[in-house]
């Protein structure tokens, strides 16, 4: 597992986070690979680079500290050991330590390394050291390699050859991969974010199959997901009684708004005009008639036109129309339904009271409907009607007849059928609930015609059909009994459909939820890992997949912070400490302490770079396009220089509360960088050249509680009227001789005899 890059340092570890036997072969395969691979780069490129592989074995704390730019991270005793293996081996050479050696097994030969002659903190620790010796077979295939590649041509084309052949995967490539189609959109943001945020495991060689093999297997899964419905499962949704087996889930269907519920009334009152005009013309007419229609009439008015106010008026009560507390109340909707049902159920048949036999002494000539003469003097009865000849009567003469003006029971049968039609009109209704309420009115009006008005209807003349040999009201009963089975069965279809729609709109929109609130945390981590203007750069759709991120500074400033006595003096490993568990606690403290000063608006332009070991890294002036910006151009270099004096004062004050005694060694520089972004499985925002090179040095040949800083930068610092002291010439590692500054603050420890700039 890598760790972290350190400039052109290349730290790993084996057997975390999931401890393995063999993690010792595991380095000295990758430190022998790593060393075949720069060789092979060398003698491609003609640039005299190789490696020092540096490898021990022993105990490791590893995991995550301070508030911004998280990076997975080891501390130990045994990790500063096998720094100084590295610093103390010899190009081409994998240098291992004792314990590592009991690792291995004899798998390897190995010579004397002598590390402690070329590094004191070995010697120091008493560290023996060993160098593994390559197989014959190994340096024979190196040997062909090398011979290869002085054969295949000039060294600039043998480069470009070369590095086209390693192909390597790019930081992020596959971030803004989707798969084409509308409705893969969802599965593939999902597939997104996951890359994002688990290791992938793709190489520089299969990552073309592995793009389509991603492709297939998301067609595929969407597939699966439309046909065998995923999001459905048969313990959702009762299978008989139809509710949501989660109760948070039926409530929330039940409190859902019903904006149709206005076209459910609007329905209701057009059934209800249909009877009334069935009655009007085909019924008899009479009081109980008017008073009974007209209030149903008035009501309906009243439903319509709070339902439908919003509509017609276009006004709201305090931001709430009408409409809106009807749509939003489930109760209130319920018994409007209810009330509706009920009165329309009761119109079909409240006047079929007043249809009976009536006495009454009219002349015959003046019948208009059929008559049936039951009381005459002869035994015969006769049919007589408007057309009908008079000449059986004597004309002008009055008999005692019984009128049955009441030939209506289809118009009946109809009405009631309008209105089982009434009952089922109310979608969101459970269907339960409107079963019940078309049984009573099937109940009640199967009563009516088969028991209550019995001799009434079977009066009436009966129609040829398939059911002729019945009476007319056994009829109607039958006619009522399969439209309610229908009407039931459309409802629970409806019920279905409606609880399974809102189901997967619950799904879909809690998948959604979860999506989004995902890219919000890649989006959180993306830009904890790498500065925001890069994670954009990378989150963008426009940005080309097989171009490297890198952004060339003409001008920034470079802090190196050190507590060197934290390793040196405070940090141990024993049953106090937990194994130094807690005082990596303090170390996670005063990083957090460090990270919060980024986060006032006047540090904006701090960025912080990464942490090694009690080291803090950070820059200033990283932001593309705003190099000019400033009315002075190294307006960096003043904001960095007061956060390392922020970052000072925040020691202190950790160390009256700690009861502590850290100090920080500090070293400054600035001028030209290059930023970018490296590493494919897990890529990590750094910076190179020349001035982090410096700044480094000016930390690592620091004094503690001091800020020193090249030449280069105590010039701008004394032109804008800081103080700076000449320290003198040094000797740096890499660059000979260097005259160095220390810049003057209220909180240096001590005086020093330097020479005032």
């Amino acid at each position: 597992m890598r760790i972290k890059i350190l400039g052109d340092c290349y730290y790993c570890v084996s057997g975390l986070p999931i401890s393995r036997p063999n993690h010792a072969s595991n380095c000295v395969k990758m430190g022998l690979d790593m060393i075949e691979a720069i060789r092979a780069v060398r003698e491609a490129t003609g640039v005299n680079v190789d490696m020092r592989i540096g490898i021990h074995t022993g105990d490791v704390l590893c995991g995550v500290i301070g508030l911004r730019k998280w990076q997975y991270d080891v501390w130990s005793d045994d990790v500063t050991i096998a720094n100084h293996m590295e610093s103390g081996g010899m190009p081409g050479k994998v240098h291992i330590t004792t314990s590592t050696l009991m690792q291995l097994d004899g798998k390897w030969d190995v010579e004397a390394g002598n590390g402690s002659t070329r590094d004191e903190y070995l010697r120091e620790q008493g560290v023996e050291t060993y160098f593994i010796i390559p197989k014959k077979k190994k340096l024979q295939e190196l040997n062909e390699n090398d011979v290869s590649m002085q054969e295949g041509g000039r060294g600039s084309m043998r480069v470009a050859k070369y590095l086209e052949s390693w192909g390597a995967d790019k930081p992020f490539a596959k971030i803004t991969e989707g798969v084409t189609g509308k409705n893969a959109q969802l599965t593939s943001m999902a597939l997104i974010e996951s890359n994002l945020i688990q290791p992938r495991q793709y190489t520089c060689w299969n990552i073309s199959h592995q793009v389509e093999a991603d492709m297939d297997k998301i067609n595929i899964e969407l597939e699966r997901n439309l046909d065998d419905k995923q999001w459905f499962a048969a313990e959702d949704i009762h299978p008989i009684l139809l509710y949501f087996v989660n109760s948070d889930l039926e409530a929330e269907y039940h409190q859902q708004p019903d904006p149709l519920f206005k076209y459910y009334v609007a329905c209701a009152a057009m059934i209800y005009l249909t009877m009334l005009l069935v009655q009007l013309f085909f019924m008899p007419r009479s009081v109980a008639f008017f008073v009974s229609y007209g209030a149903i009439a008035l009501l309906f008015l009243l439903l319509l036109l709070l339902s439908w106010a919003d509509t017609i008026w276009m006004t709201k009560i305090h931001s709430k129309g009408l409409s809106s507390v009807i749509t939003d109340g489930p109760w209130l909707r319920l018994l409007i339904a209810i009330v509706t049902m009920s009165v329309v159920a009761a119109a079909a048949i409240i006047t079929v009271v007043d249809c009976g036999e009536l006495d009454a002494h009219l002349p015959v000539t003046n019948f208009s409907k059929f008559a049936v003469i039951s009381d005459v003097i002869s035994d015969e009865a006769f049919l007589v009607g408007s057309n009908a000849t008079t000449a059986l009567l004597p004309a002008g003469d009055t008999v005692s007849v019984c009128i049955n003006d009441c030939y209506s029971l289809p118009y009946y049968l109809y009405c009631c059928l309008l209105a089982l039609v009434a009952c089922s009109v109310f979608l969101q209704v459970h269907f339960l609930l409107k079963f019940i309420i078309m049984l009573l009115v099937l109940i009640l009006y199967n009563v009516t015609f088969l028991v209550l008005q019995l001799e009434l209807f079977q009066q009436q003349p009966t129609s040829r059909s398939l059911l002729n040999e019945m009476s007319l009201p056994v009829q109607s009963a039958i006619y009522l009994a399969f439209f309610f089975i229908t009407l039931h069965v459309i409802d629970r279809k409806v019920e279905y459909t409606s609880r399974l729609d809102f189901l997967w709109k619950t799904k879909f929109k809690s998948e959604r939820e979860e999506v989004e609130t995902m890219g919000g945390v890649n989006k959180i981590l993306l830009e904890n890992i790498l500065p925001a203007h890069v994670a954009l750069h990378f989150l963008s759709s426009n940005r080309r997949l097989d171009e490297l991120y890198h952004q060339r500074y003409k001008s920034a400033s470079v802090l190196f912070a050190s507590i060197p006595n934290f390793f040196k003096e405070f940090y141990m490993q024993n049953d106090i400490t937990r194994d130094g568990l807690e005082c990596l606690r303090v170390l996670n403290e005063i990083i957090y302490d460090f990270d919060k000063l980024l986060l006032k608006p006047k540090f904006c332009a701090v960025e912080k770079i990464k942490t090694i070991g009690s080291t803090y890294m950070a820059a200033s002036g990283l932001v593309p396009g705003q190099e000019n910006s400033q009315q002075d151009s190294q307006h960096h270099v003043f904001v960095l220089l007061e956060f390392a004096l922020s970052m000072i004062s925040v020691l202190n004050q950790f160390n009256k509360e700690s009861f502590n005694d850290f100090k920080l060694r500090m070293g400054m520089s600035h001028g030209e960088i290059i930023a970018g972004v490296v590493g494919a499985q897990k890529p990590q925002y750094d910076i190179w050249g020349n001035t982090v090179n410096l700044a480094s040095r000016m930390d690592s040949h620091g004094i503690v509680g001091r800020i020193q800083v090249t030449e280069d930068t105590a010039t701008v610092l004394t032109n804008h009227n800081f103080e700076c002291v000449c320290r003198g010439p040094i000797a740096v590692k890499g660059r000979g001789n260097l005259i160095t500054y220390f810049v003057k603050t209220s909180m240096d420890y001590g005086d020093l005899s330097t020479t005032k700039l």
